[in-house]
């Protein structure tokens, strides 16, 4: 029997029931809390098309990791709270969505999903804490992010940028101002959007302002003298939060490789056309969300199908949260951002 078949078999049944399930999820939810329904306009079509927690249990099957899933459930639950969404809402649709893949599923694809439910619903019943701020810190670049992010949330773009071209100029390495500056800023608008303390036009705006501003600092960046490495870059598709990325292929261009960023939401087809024609020594693939996780497998396993494989690096999120799913899903490597891509890279480059 392959391994995690149980796993594999329940992910397909959701797969292929999944809008008559969500219909039926939604439809007795709706029944429980039939104020919400009234409160937020086309709620019932939203929940019967889009019952996300759906798509992160089968994919946490697929791969048989429970926490995938857990993870995304405390992520939703502390999202909805903010949203004033009563707290039991979430341990509901969770409670209804076990009841009704009993008679779904069957065999141990059945009992391996009550357990990963079960599981989500015993960590928010247990509660979420609030996460800490990304931009602690006493050194004159901590004070810096903070400067940064506050014109950002102004929205003076312009007095963020020149705070960042002027620790270009006053000496500050473009590494230091992308890791310490423009990563945890974007952490933190996430944490901010999360806890509802922020909107979403307001998130945009800052990652928006953020990349025009990167852009800024491309002659500095392109001017490194080329090693003769060269890199491949991309979102599996389907993802569309590329900026992380973006920060990535910047890095190895600053040590001198030659990048072939191929952006979000990339098409396997348009990743093995690249891959074929670049002879990449390395190809970078990243996932933001646990859902992508099973395309980052299919594209790894395509690009070894395909022959004179190079080698392959993931990140993302879900790696950063468990170790070592980068060797389930067939990666030579894994790096938690772009400096430590840098060092992986060059190791395997001597």
């Amino acid at each position: 029997m392959p391994r995690n078949a149980a796993g594999i078999a329940a992910s397909k049944i959701l797969k292929e029931r999944r809008e008559a399930i969500a219909e039926r999820v939604a439809t007795l939810f709706w029944k429980a809390y039939p104020q919400l329904e009234k409160r937020w306009h086309a709620a019932w079509q939203k929940t019967t098309q889009d019952n996300s927690l759906l798509d992160y249990l089968s994919e946490a099957l697929s791969l048989g990791r429970s926490s995938l899933f857990t993870e995304y459930v405390v992520w939703v639950a502390v999202l909805l709270t903010g949203q004033d969404f009563p707290g039991m809402a979430v341990g509901l649709n969770l409670k209804l969505i076990r009841t009704i893949l009993v008679s779904e599923l069957s065999d141990a694809g059945g009992a391996m999903a009550t357990q990963y439910l079960d599981t989500a619903i015993a960590a928010i019943e247990r509660g979420v804490s609030a996460t800490r701020t990304h931009l602690g810190g006493n050194e004159p670049i901590d004070f810096l992010a903070r400067d940064y992010l506050s014109a950002l949330l102004r929205g003076d773009r312009h007095v963020a940028m020149s705070l960042v071209l002027a620790a270009a100029d006053g000496g500050t390495s473009i590494k230091d101002i992308y890791l310490f500056i423009f990563q945890r800023v974007l952490q933190e608008l996430g944490r901010l959007w999360h806890f509802n303390q922020i909107s979403v036009a307001q998130e945009h705006y800052c990652t928006g302002c953020t990349q025009l501003i990167m852009s800024q600092l491309y002659p500095r960046i392109f001017s490194t003298e080329r090693n003769g490495l060269r890199l491949v870059s991309t979102c599996v598709g389907g993802d569309l939060h590329e900026l992380g990325l973006r920060m990535l292929s910047d890095f190895f261009e600053m040590e001198g490789w030659d990048t072939f960023y191929l952006g979000a939401n990339t098409p396997t087809s348009g990743t093995l056309q690249q891959v074929a024609e670049r002879r990449p020594h390395v190809l970078a693939i990243s996932a933001t969300l646990s859902v992508h996780v099973k395309s980052v497998a299919d594209l790894i396993a395509a690009t070894r199908a395909a022959g004179r494989p190079p080698r392959i690096l993931v990140g993302g999120s879900p790696f950063n949260s468990l170790p070592g799913l980068w060797k389930d899903v067939g990666a030579d490597g894994y790096a938690r951002d772009a400096a430590e891509a840098i060092a992986v890279a060059g190791a395997w480059n001597k």
